[in-house]
């Protein structure tokens, strides 16, 4: 098969791979934010047809299109340790595996480096009778799973331009191992303490179940998402919109007693506000602590719109009543 042909051949299955890129993507967006996995981004990119060639050319591939398993890849970019391993889960329960690597497995025990996951996948034969996977079951596609720091070091040696069959000056190679390791502590440290804030929103939402109500004294992001979660169990969370939350809290000097005190006067008025809210407009627990804020406390300045409004009016005329 010479260049030209290939080329020709590359051209004719470009469309699908972009087809396959795009939706698979997508889909991974959903699976993680369906299952309130943080993340940090999902990124793809299809091979050029440079770097396609110059890959099967080097690795002497018979089959060019079926040997080549990163045609087409994914990246997901996390914050913490143990989500690699969930979202992990979520990819083998979701498409058909053709291969999984940890890196990190290749590392001896006293050696640090490159740490990733890496799965290939196919499209599951069940996807591939709706229009949007249609004619793509054959494809592969390159999943790699890595934390942000995991991130960090592989995009920084990359662009020094090392690779892994070149023999580097041992200070040199032995001032990369230190880096890695560093970063490889540092995910360990951040785990912990994420770890830690989860046992400290546990232990308070706890306490206050059998106090039958909020016992947080201080007013921070833990604090704020354990009351959160104590009052409205049944809503989901929104980190960003609990941030911006804790900001507006702050400005308007607020205590974490004045917060719990409105949302245990907003309880009854919950499943109201739910049903009225319109489809474009998720009902997080922050959001219905907004609507505590906007309905129970005089002059709070909000930039609410008619529909918001409506609902904020709604549940102040009930209280009238």
């Amino acid at each position: 098969m010479n260049k030209e042909s290939i080329y020709q051949e590359y051209k004719n299955k470009l469309p699908n791979y972009e087809r396959a890129e795009r939706n698979i993507k997508g889909a991974i967006n959903e699976f993680l934010n369906d299952n309130d996995i943080p993340f940090l981004t999902v990124s793809s990119r299809i091979k050029d047809f440079d770097s396609f060639y110059n890959k099967i050319t080097r690795k002497d591939y018979e089959n060019p299109f079926a040997d080549n398993e990163d045609f087409c890849g994914i990246r997901i970019i996390l914050y913490y340790l143990d989500d690699i391993e969930k979202v992990q889960k979520i990819i083998e329960d979701n498409f058909s595996i053709q291969e999984t690597e940890n890196k990190s497995d290749k590392l001896e025990l006293n050696e640090f480096g490159y740490r990733s996951n890496h799965l290939i996948i196919k499209i599951d034969s069940s996807w591939c009778v709706t229009p949007n996977y249609k004619g793509l079951e054959d494809i592969k596609i390159e999943i790699q799973i890595r934390t942000s720091l995991m991130h960090t070091w592989a995009a920084i040696e990359h662009q020094l331009g090392y690779k892994a069959n070149q023999e580097l000056d041992k200070k040199l190679k032995r001032k990369l191992y230190l880096i890695s390791a560093k970063l490889e502590d540092a995910d360990i440290q951040f785990q912990e303490v994420k770890h830690q804030a989860d046992n400290y929103q546990k232990l308070t939402i706890q306490e206050s179940k059998k106090a039958g109500e909020f016992v947080g004294t201080e007013l921070n992001i833990d604090t704020l998402q354990a009351l959160l979660k104590f009052y409205f169990p049944k809503y989901k969370e929104d980190r960003g919109m609990e941030e911006r939350l804790l900001d507006k809290i702050i400005e308007e000097n607020f205590t974490i007693t004045n917060i719990s005190s409105y949302a245990k006067q907003l309880v009854p008025y919950v499943e109201m506000i739910d049903a009225q809210v319109s489809s474009k407009e998720k009902t997080t627990r922050a959001n219905l602590m907004n609507y505590g804020l906007e309905i129970f406390v005089p002059d709070y300045k909000v930039n609410a719109g008619d529909d918001r409004l409506k609902i904020i009016y709604s549940v102040k005329d009930t209280l009238k009543n």
